[in-house]
């Protein structure tokens, strides 16, 4: 799950407000989201999806734009060794960013929507 979703929006002031918006909307669709933790730069939610830990990043590209541009990545929660020696599971990835892209876009007033690197 190595893409980024970037999406403009003014709707949020800070990360904690984004990440506070988007743990309501994991909630929602029932997958029992864990509080977003603060790490400084970013604002992570672990969940669980069809059974697989999932860690959800959220944070304000620094990027300068007339909007802000913000950005949201999840990544399987799996040990070094697997995830030297295994790729991850290609079911869980489209399924999750399907919902997230969903969950981005039903954002107001949200913009320039794309999965990027």
């Amino acid at each position: 799950m190595n893409q980024n979703l970037y999406f403009k929006t003014r709707k949020f002031d800070s990360a904690r407000q984004l990440s506070n918006y988007m743990y309501l909307m994991l909630k929602n669709l029932s997958l029992e989201p864990e509080q977003p933790v603060d790490s400084e730069y970013m604002f992570i939610i672990s969940t669980k999806f069809k059974g697989t830990k999932i860690d959800i990043f959220m944070g304000k590209n620094d990027e300068e734009s007339d909007i802000p541009l913000w950005q949201i990545w999840a990544e399987e929660r799996v040990s070094l060794f697997k995830k030297m020696f295994s790729k991850p599971n290609e079911e869980i990835e489209i399924l999750l960013r399907a919902k997230l892209e969903l969950l981005v876009k039903s954002i107001d007033d949200v913009s320039s929507v794309e999965w990027g690197i």
